[in-house]
């Protein structure tokens, strides 16, 4: 038996949804979590990331000095002073201990008073503490490690494939003008189509933290030359042309300075004029925490960019020796068009760009989405049993499909087991249907009752 096409997009939408919703409700719970981190984290480090000392700042000179006493063979790999009087001073040294060069280690600084307000674990640019880090862990990974990656990217790759589909039936269904759907139908489709947009930013912006997309989509922002450029901090590159600044100028780039082949004791000289470079750097209009890495070598320059906030759309950076001298200065308006629009989409699906606006946002897609994969998963549950038909797809839809999986390589993989396990299935169960016909049981029955007359009766949905 051969069904429509629409028939064979409902069949793909149900059974799909079933093996992807799982993976869903987890990412979104994850996700409920990480989209307001930014406004918990402050509650939860208070004692931390707080300076409770009246008075003047001290030099950051000092303030780096009271840090490195707490760790004295400790290698500093970026120091991150506020604006905020209120705010505390980091310290980040490389943590050895770490997966990779991407956490450090934090020591909080009280800019007036130098006592050590306390030590975290830091991950990435955007400032992440300990608990922001395990609810981003949870959506990256599903706290399964690496191996959570590609079931983390199977669920974001299927997300906005379920959510077209969603619309699709969902408006066949009202032009039919079928009788009237049951309420977990009727939660699951609006909420969806409600959401669509929202599931599809998720979608896009998500996939370039994959592993699989994510490489490849890496590789093509750069070269097509779509990534955040970095100052120059040596003063032969900075001196040098564009051109040849743009291949070797890397030194200023956040994570490049606190590799492991640096690790281990450093002089004095390679830290000095960290507060010049810092009046430098507020001389150049540079606001809010800023981002200062140390020079690679003693005579090289601070590599200096302001911290991603809320609403705050550049992100400019200069490099300052340290007798203050401005050698090389990037604006973020300056930037490729592209590499602007990704590091916007970027911080919006991090719930950092708007501050608690675009947190709430994320929330409410994340409990969204809870909603439509659980009303989902209850209607495949008691929905009757069915047979199993044979699936047509037609060539617009096969074209679909190819396009989509170039952009979700494991979107196309999964599709394909999906086929070979569905034809593999409905080959074992033929002898079964016929078996069960001839013993004259026709009437399908709600999931979770019993057939007392044949052992064999399909249960797939």
């Amino acid at each position: 038996m051969t069904i429509s096409t629409h028939g064979a997009l409902s069949r793909l939408h149900k059974f799909a949804g079933v093996i992807i919703a799982p993976f869903l409700i987890v990412a979104a719970l994850s996700g409920f979590l990480y989209a307001l981190a930014p406004t918990f984290e402050p509650w939860i480090y208070h004692d931390e990331v707080t300076a409770t000392a009246p008075g003047n700042p001290r030099s950051l000179d000092e303030q780096i000095a009271a840090a490195q006493r707490e760790h004295p063979d400790g290698h500093v790999v970026q120091v991150e002073p506020s604006e905020d009087p209120q705010e505390t001073t980091r310290v980040l040294f490389a943590d050895p201990s770490a997966p990779n060069a991407s956490y450090t280690h934090a020591v909080f600084v009280d800019p007036v008073d130098l006592h050590i307000t306390g030590e975290l674990q830091q991950y990435g640019g955007s400032r992440a503490l300990p608990f922001r880090t395990w609810a981003s862990d949870g959506h990256r990974t599903l706290w399964l490690g690496e191996p959570g990656r590609l079931y983390a990217e199977l669920a974001a790759s299927w997300l906005g494939a379920l959510s077209i589909l969603g619309l699709y039936l969902w408006l066949k269904r009202k032009q039919k003008k079928r009788k009237r759907p049951s309420k977990p139908l009727t939660l699951h489709a609006r909420v969806g189509t409600w959401l669509l947009p929202g599931f599809l930013f998720l979608t896009v912006t998500g996939l370039t933290w994959s592993l699989v997309a994510g490489t490849a989509i890496g590789k093509v922002r750069e070269e097509l030359n779509w990534k955040e450029p970095s100052v120059a901090t040596s003063v032969a590159e900075a001196g040098a042309s564009n051109e040849a600044r743009e291949h070797s100028g890397h030194a200023g780039h956040k994570g490049h300075a606190g590799h492991g082949g640096h690790a281990g004791h450093e002089g004095a000289a390679k830290l000095a004029g960290a507060q010049t470079a810092l009046s430098a750097a507020r001389s150049q209009e540079l606001t809010g925490v800023l981002e200062m890495t140390p020079p690679e070598k003693p005579g090289d320059a601070w590599g200096v960019r302001e911290a991603r906030a809320a609403f705050k759309l550049r992100s400019d950076a200069v490099a300052v020796t340290p007798n203050g001298e401005v050698i090389d200065r990037i604006n973020s308006a300056d930037w490729p068009l592209a590499a602007q629009l990704t590091s916007w989409l970027i911080q919006l699906h991090m719930g950092t760009l708007f501050g608690i606006y675009s947190q709430i946002a994320l929330a409410a897609l994340a409990l969204g989405l809870l909603v439509v994969s659980g009303a989902g998963l209850w209607m495949w549950w008691t929905k009757p049993r069915r047979g199993l038909p044979e699936l047509k797809i037609t060539p617009a839809v096969l074209a679909g499909v190819v396009a989509y999986s170039i952009i979700a390589p494991l979107f196309g993989a999964s599709l394909v087991i999906f086929f070979l396990g569905d034809w593999i299935v409905r080959r074992l169960r033929a002898p079964q249907r016929g078996r069960g016909a001839a013993a004259g049981e026709t009437t399908p029955r709600p999931r979770g009752e019993s057939s007392s007359r044949s052992l064999s009766t399909d249960r797939n949905g």
